[in-house]
């Protein structure tokens, strides 16, 4: 499951929570963190700058579901990656790890309240090989 810390991703992660409860299965959760196209280097030299403090911080956001789930006796990989394409990362890794279902927030963080999906969520939806459930 695709997580950014948004509303709409905790929301996704407690119903992944209950599937993975019901089926006795794992869960895999996963961060992108966005990484300028190498055309860009002046966004690449100030991306750098930060780029460790987002990792640490996704991490930390990560650990804390990973001790949600344990509590419930729930597996959690979790995954933190950098990319240029979100769909395109969240869909090569589902793609080629035989994800059995998608659970993920219908928007993210940069979501406009006009959409009512978000560009990730349709692109994931439309491209990944296996079922997608979007959560609210």
């Amino acid at each position: 499951m695709p997580y950014d810390g948004s509303s709409y991703s905790n929301n996704a992660f407690k119903v992944a929570l209950e599937i993975a409860i019901k089926f006795r299965s794992k869960i895999t959760v996963v961060t992108c963190l966005f990484r300028p196209p190498e055309e860009e280097p002046f966004y690449i030299s100030e991306h750098a700058k930060i780029v460790d403090e987002l990792k640490n911080n996704a991490i930390v956001e990560l650990q804390k579901l990973q001790k949600i789930a344990a509590m419930k006796k729930i597996p959690v990989e979790a995954r933190v990656m950098s990319c240029s394409s979100v769909v395109e990362i969240l869909t090569t890794f589902v793609n080629t790890n035989k994800v059995d279902l998608i659970v993920m927030g219908t928007r993210g963080r940069t979501g406009f309240k006009p959409l009512l999906l978000g560009s990730v969520s349709i692109g994931v939806s439309q491209y990944a090989s296996c079922p997608t459930l979007l959560v609210k």
